[in-house]
């Protein structure tokens, strides 16, 4: 059975930091969401939404408030499937806003907004991946 313990040292750079920090705080401008759904006594769709922000505001924890936050990288805490939830999220949202941007590249100008979407892409993936590795106990040892 999984730990619920953090990851082993899963940690990210800078650069991966602020692409995830900038598509997290996006993310939480709707919070208003969940008033929404209450005044529409959508009791289920408020617990859904608030699920997903308390994850959000949870990673904020590891990146940290400041946008300008100079730290070389950042060491993620979070527990491996409370991560792993947060991770397939943002790739999801990742991936949806490339193919958005590449129909619409004319308008949109530089393609910096591509490229931040692909390295939240990328960064989640790593973490999968890393949080799978930590996981799994390996082939070579006895199950």
């Amino acid at each position: 059975m999984p730990s619920d313990l953090p990851a082993d040292h899963i940690e990210i750079a800078a650069h991966q930091r602020d692409a995830l920090y900038g598509l997290v705080v996006d993310r939480l401008s709707g919070v208003g969401d969940i008033s929404l759904a209450l005044d529409n006594k959508d009791y289920a769709a408020a617990e859904r939404i608030a699920t997903r922000f308390g994850e959000d505001f949870r990673l904020m924890r590891d990146l940290g408030w400041d946008p300008s936050d100079d730290r070389e990288t950042v060491e993620l805490t979070l527990p491996p499937l409370e991560l792993m939830r947060i991770a397939k999220r943002l790739r999801d949202d990742a991936r949806g806003g490339i193919a958005g941007l590449e129909e619409e590249r004319d308008s949109v100008g530089p393609p910096k907004f591509i490229e931040g979407y692909r390295i939240v892409r990328e960064t989640c993936e790593d973490i999968l991946m890393a949080v799978l590795a930590d996981l799994d106990p390996g082939e070579d040892e006895p199950a």
